[in-house]
């Protein structure tokens, strides 16, 4: 995958408008100067990013005209998420929306990954950030960041859970992608199968099914409920049903036996789904009847040891991973832009019986990973905005 020396710009290459080295053309009237102001904006536009359970595992802080940008462990997923997959895209797709933002003051971004993004396992299991240690710092840059996107984009872009109708392949006009990725696409009949089998598995895991309803906000009585997590809107969860689940989310005895109720359930759902194959794949010119499913798919640069492919997580540069996470971000807004809707099933990618389903229903090789899992199609109503940290004053 190609890494990149400015926001999206491939190393090696030059923005338009820009001299090798980033700075402004000889004659050109230089830009006023970047302001804290300007930065902390900027962030606020970039904590609209995505994130699993909108955990928001960021945490910017403005230092000396750059912002640096630390992980917090309190909301880093360490049962769902323990190649840190997940955290590595969100932080792609922040540093994507940053970027947009500055874009919209005629800025660009140099992005700087630290040595602390190799070293995400040494990350404690909770607590705060450390404003020391960030894994990304970002430099603004006077050549602009070449983007069609708008910071109105990232602000408007939804996550939807509801039904999605059919709409055109996302594919066909979709922004080019970095070297090494590639969206392919899983036909209606496998995903249902794979999404039925990964939400099994989530069930069944009592440790990730517990981290899941940690992150549920069902009432507006919660503490948290207008700063982050997963609200009985965003679920479009009928009324009664939101105020039926609520109580399991804060009260432990409640709480523990619905894990309890969860587990058994899911285990028997995993069982039966793990002993069926996944259903014939549609004849080649066979139309869409619902939503296109697409995967985000990358090339590893592959293993040279037993114990270096013992010691891998993904397969993958966390660094190759962020820009994964970019790319994304990306094609998820130009889906904003068409019109259109996205659900993720990262539950698809999580279970180890359902990636396998996937992988072999797309014949992926040994050398390809599949990052993102997710549905596209044009929403039959309007999805509701998630609650943000950065909603309120940076």
């Amino acid at each position: 995958m190609t890494s990149t020396s400015r926001a999206g710009t491939p190393a090696g290459a030059t923005p338009a408008g820009a001299t090798p080295d980033g700075t402004t053309p000889a004659g050109a009237t230089p830009a006023p100067p970047v302001t804290d102001d300007d930065l902390h904006r900027w962030v606020r536009v970039a904590g609209r990013a995505p994130s699993a359970h909108n955990t928001q595992p960021w945490s910017p802080r403005v230092v000396a005209g750059t912002v640096e940008v630390a992980v917090v462990p309190d909301r880093v997923l360490a049962a769902g998420d323990p190649s840190f997959r997940d955290l590595l895209l969100s932080l792609g797709a922040w540093v994507e929306s940053f970027a947009i933002a500055a874009a919209a003051d005629g800025r660009g971004v140099h992005v700087e990954p630290t040595d602390r993004l190799d070293r995400l396992a040494d990350l404690p299991v909770r607590g705060p950030a450390d404003p020391g240690a960030p894994v990304l710092v970002l430099h603004p840059q006077a050549a602009p960041y070449p983007t069609p996107f708008t910071p109105a984009d990232v602000r408007g872009r939804r996550t939807h859970r509801g039904h999605l109708d059919p709409a055109p392949d996302l594919r066909t006009d979709v922004p080019p992608l970095p070297a090494g990725l590639a969206l392919l696409q899983v036909d209606d009949a496998a995903m249902r199968h794979l999404v039925r089998l990964g939400g099994a598995w989530t069930a069944s895991r009592r440790a990730v099914a517990a981290e899941l309803v940690r992150w549920l906000r069902l009432s507006p009585a919660h503490p948290r409920y207008a700063r982050d997590g997963m609200t009985d809107r965003m679920l479009l969860l009928p009324s009664p049903l939101a105020r039926l689940a609520a109580p399991l989310t804060r009260r432990p005895a409640l709480h523990d036996a619905a894990l309890t109720a969860a587990g058994i359930a899911g285990r028997a759902v995993e069982a039966v789904g793990r002993t069926r194959p996944l259903p014939a794949p549609p004849a080649p010119d066979e139309p869409l009847t619902g939503p296109q499913h697409l995967v985000l798919v990358a090339r590893t640069p592959g293993v040279r040891s037993g114990t270096e492919e013992l010691d891998a997580r993904l397969g993958l540069p966390p660094a190759d991973v962020v820009e994964a996470g970019r790319a994304l971000q990306r094609t998820w807004l130009h889906a904003h832009r068409a019109g259109l809707a996205v659900a993720p099933h990262s539950e698809v990618v999580d279970s180890p019986h359902a990636v396998a389903g996937l992988r072999r229903r797309l014949g992926l090789r040994r050398t390809q990973v599949a990052l993102a899992v997710f549905s596209v199609g044009r929403p039959t109503a309007p999805a509701p905005a998630s609650p943000r940290l950065t909603d309120e004053p940076v």
